[in-house]
């Protein structure tokens, strides 16, 4: 936790998700968002700036110019919001370990708070 909040990076690819993410976050005085990651690929420079409470994170993101990147290089103190239109129930690829939450799309302000 930081002094203020809760540090916390987003990882995902829709352009009108990340607007909309974007905008709750910042209507909480208790996030602060660190930076957001489009695909696979940057997460990691995310990770080498900040070590999030939060992450939200899409499960299907583009893996981007490297392929190198797996969920176990996530802080594990981290805990993880997961924002998919797919539960986690019925997704069959990777999942970060941690504290996991789930936010199924679309997300209304009222289920984001």
């Amino acid at each position: 936790m930081m002094e203020n909040g809760f540090s916390c990076i987003l990882i995902e690819d829709e352009a009108l998700a990340i607007e909309m993410l974007q905008d709750y976050i910042s209507r909480r005085n208790d996030l602060i968002l660190m930076g957001t990651a489009i695909e696979r690929s940057e997460i990691q420079s995310l990770l080498r700036i900040c070590s999030p409470t939060i992450i939200f994170l899409d499960l299907v993101i583009p893996y981007g110019d490297k392929n190198d990147f797996n969920y176990s290089k996530f802080p594990e103190s981290s805990i993880f919001v997961i924002i998919s239109a797919t539960p986690i129930s019925h997704y069959n690829g990777e999942i970060p370990n941690g504290e996991i939450y789930e936010l199924l799309k679309p997300i209304s302000l009222r289920r984001f708070q």
